[in-house]
């Protein structure tokens, strides 16, 4: 019995040694990223839910290791007392943990603590406009881009996915100006464009551009899917067609917390030139832009998403984001995102 309660208290102290170094790791990390919602966990009560884990590793560990012959009564006994014993070493390990952890990350958990009371106050009561961010000097004007390719009697056509406000904006439009919002509702969009001479139109039911073959001069998709093939088809020969779109570092301090795996390699200028290239078009000109957003509070952060994404905007959804943000903007004064966008401008080979 004696060796029992040593191989016991032997086992706790080997898997504690190994969650405290584990624990370690951990905290450093979360205190680089900065991750409010990791110490905000550990302020919890003690509750055991390993029971099933532990059983299987145990289970393991006594096949490989058992010097009994197998399914003896031997072997029986001493693999249920080698269950109970992993089981109970673990659970205590974890009471332990969870102990030493709310010491050691004491004054972490409370600040957390107060942050979140303070973001939810937030959350509540927000409302009404906000100051824009502080953003970097663009590397490039995609409105004066589009004047160079295009004339008065050119047929334009855009496709985009922010209600129109680019192209109500550009002036002056050809009388042939056509808008392709696969989102928007289109009788919205009409009365919103009933003054002008704009076409509203939208995307067949096979998912097809809605023109006849090489109708339109100028084709600009602003941030929008496309489909290469339904591009080339409806330019005109020496047409050109002039990309815009979010690059792999967009917003990469959100997409990173959230979708850290949601897309692999680089998706940039050259990479979409390469893509253009592939089915035959000329690459006139290529423009690539890295820059930054700088928010000095919450209410100008989520004026940002319910303006350029709505669902981001819920910070009760997207809490973790929306502390690491508010923290940030608490010990530095703002809380800076990164943008990145491009420009690519290519024409179909007569």
């Amino acid at each position: 019995m004696e060796y029992l309660f040593i191989l016991l208290a032997t086992f706790i102290g080997m898997l504690f040694l190994m969650q405290l170094v584990f624990f370690e790791i951990t905290r450093s990390k979360m205190a680089k990223a900065e991750n409010v919602n990791w110490y905000l966990s550990l302020d919890k009560s003690f509750s055991y839910n390993r029971v099933g884990y532990m059983l299987f590793i145990c289970f393991i560990c006594y096949l490989i290791s058992s010097p009994e012959d197998m399914f003896t009564a031997s072997w029986f006994i001493y693999f249920i007392l080698f269950l109970a014993m992993g089981v109970v070493a673990d659970a205590i390990v974890q009471y332990l943990i969870l102990v030493y952890s709310k010491k050691r990350c004491r004054k972490e958990i409370e600040d957390a603590k107060l942050l979140k009371n303070e973001l939810l106050q937030i959350a509540q009561t927000i409302s009404g406009e906000a100051e824009e961010p502080e953003q970097s000097t663009p590397q490039y004007d995609d409105e004066a881009i589009l004047k160079q390719y295009l004339l008065p009697e050119d047929h334009l056509a855009f496709l985009s996915v922010d209600n129109g406000e680019f192209a109500k904006n550009f002036t002056p439009q050809p009388e042939a100006t056509f808008l392709i919002e696969p989102y928007a509702d289109e009788k919205v969009l009409e009365q919103k464009f009933a003054d002008t001479s704009m076409k509203i139109t939208t995307l067949t039911p096979a998912g097809q551009l809605p023109f006849k073959d090489e109708k339109i001069d100028v084709f600009m998709c602003r941030y929008s899917n496309y489909d290469k093939a339904e591009v080339q088809r409806v330019l005109k020969p020496n047409g050109y067609f002039i990309v815009q779109q979010n690059g792999t570092a967009n917003l990469k301090e959100f997409v990173s917390l959230y979708m850290p795996f949601r897309m692999k390699g680089s998706w940039d200028a050259y990479s979409c030139a390469g893509t253009l290239e592939g089915i035959g078009m000329r690459i006139i000109n290529k423009f690539e832009d890295y820059g930054t957003l700088r928010f000095h509070s919450i209410e100008s952060l989520h004026q940002f998403f319910k303006r350029e994404s709505p669902d981001l905007a819920n910070i009760n959804k997207y809490q973790v984001f929306y502390l690491k943000a508010l923290k940030a903007i608490k010990d530095h004064h703002y809380f800076e995102m990164t943008t990145h966008k491009f420009l690519v401008i290519a024409q179909k080979v007569s």
